[in-house]
């Protein structure tokens, strides 16, 4: 009764788009668009699928596919690993469901950190979200966090701090410190024995804090748990139509499967929730790591996550927690995004690799080891059947065809899995983003490897 009492003494919070804002500004592209791709990409798979059918027969006898020939004993380490790795994920994320939510009385407090810089009205949209979400009032705090900005950010998080004086904090950094630090600053000032992080960028839904929270209430083990994240700007184009279906993907299939184990590598900025007391033993380490020299700006997320597993907590997901952010639209930023999250995951997969072959936690350490072992290996072995198949079709240029073909239907049967949490023929989408890394994201992991000390952000 309380809580209701709570929710009702706050009729003002509302969602409306704001005067400038990036939501108000977001324009579905023209509606026959969508067809019209939709209608491409299921050509494609038809073609793909006759190709394979008139070509696989005659080409399954060729020297391309012959056990003793090098070409054939990459494919096959390739196929054999990739095709299992897949196998398991998939069978692991089918048996996955979400913590139940649990009662006002058993949820503990809480406090939402939102870092920002340079968000501009954004900003408010992600407060606003947060304020009016369904979590006892007299538990839930928040604290937003401007990190020097150098545009009107802070005229926005004042202004909601005015509003809700005793619901909002906000802090404002002089000096832009970066991401990290910012949240640095919000770990320190926060008081809630669960910790919630969302980005300046996202707008969190209704039910969003008490179910992301509910793992750690019920299992004093969980000390991260990651939410799930959606395309707030799903529909603007093409790009933001892919970057959706490849994070169905990402997270109902990659993260449940990790949840499985307790061993979800990276719990994201857009919505994150931490057990306070883990937090600040590693805050130190984790916000002075280092790496090659350089201090690590970049990849926060993960290198919390990674800190926390090396400490013996589980991190799990939890698909009831919804988010949605915007994502880039355009094809720079998108790069330079994708380059900034490969940089990262290199980074941690070699940070937590010698932490592998210690007791680093009590049980199901078998696949999060197997997983970063073969995150490790993967490209390089990739890379390999890609270069062996470049020099196959020099002597014959039918199989790129074929490649494409197969390609095309095993990106197919990933894509399909996104039915399971959202009917419609938007799972094409997952087909269109596989062809699209395939053709023109393959420079992204070598150069990041390259450029590993660049702890850029980019796309601010």
């Amino acid at each position: 009764m309380q809580f209701q009492n709570s929710i009702s003494r706050a009729p003002s919070v509302q969602l409306t788009p704001i005067p400038g804002s990036p939501i108000r500004a977001m324009r579905q592209s023209a509606p026959w668009l969508d067809p019209f791709w939709k209608g491409i990409i299921f050509l494609g798979i038809v073609v793909a699928f006759a190709i394979a059918h008139s070509m696989l027969p005659t080409w399954s006898h060729a020297r391309f596919f012959d056990g003793s020939s090098i070409m054939g004993i990459v494919w096959s380490v390739v196929g054999i690993v990739a095709g299992g790795y897949f196998l398991l994920s998939l069978l692991f994320a089918l048996s996955y469901s979400p913590a139940l939510s649990v009662s006002d009385a058993e949820l503990p407090t809480c406090t939402l950190i939102i870092p920002a810089f340079n968000e501009g009205p954004m900003v408010r949209i992600a407060l606003l979200s947060a304020l009016r979400n369904n979590y006892p009032v007299d538990k839930f705090h928040i604290i937003a966090i401007d990190d020097g900005s150098q545009d009107d950010t802070w005229t926005h998080m004042s202004a909601v701090q005015r509003e809700f004086p005793s619901r909002v904090t906000a802090i404002r950094l002089e000096k832009n410190g970066g991401k990290r630090e910012a949240l640095r600053t919000g770990f320190l000032q926060a008081r809630g024995e669960f910790v919630v992080t969302v980005d300046s960028d996202s707008r969190i839904d209704r039910q969003a804090i008490r179910n992301i929270v509910a793992p750690m209430v019920t299992d004093p083990e969980i000390g991260a748990v990651a939410g799930k994240v959606l395309v707030l700007n799903r529909y603007e184009n093409l790009i933001t139509r892919l970057l959706a279906a490849r994070l169905f993907i990402t997270f109902d299939l990659m993260r449940a499967a990790q949840s499985r184990f307790g061993a979800v590598l990276c719990t994201p900025g857009a919505l994150s929730a931490y057990r306070r007391e883990a937090v600040l033993r590693v805050l130190e380490s984790w916000s002075t790591q280092t790496f090659l020299g350089s201090p690590c700006t970049i990849a926060e997320d993960r290198a919390l996550t990674t800190w926390l597993m090396r400490t013996g907590y589980r991190a799990v997901y939890q698909s009831s927690a919804l988010v949605h952010t915007i994502m880039p639209s355009d094809l720079q930023k998108l790069f330079r995004m994708l380059l900034r999250w490969e940089r990262g995951n290199i980074r941690e997969d070699f940070v937590m690799f010698p932490v592998l072959f210690t007791r680093w936690r009590s049980r199901d350490r078998w696949w999060p080891t197997f997983e970063i072992m073969f995150q490790i290996v993967q490209m390089p072995l990739g890379y390999l059947a890609v270069a062996t198949t470049i020099g196959h079709c020099i002597k014959h240029p039918a199989v790129l065809l074929l490649v494409g073909a197969v390609s095309v239907i095993t990106a197919l049967v990933q894509s399909l899995y996104c039915l399971r949490s959202e009917r419609g023929t938007d799972f094409l989408y997952g087909v269109g983003y596989a062809c699209f890394a395939f053709i023109g994201l393959q420079w992204i992991f070598p150069y990041s490897c390259l450029t590993l000390k660049d702890g850029r952000w980019m796309t601010r």
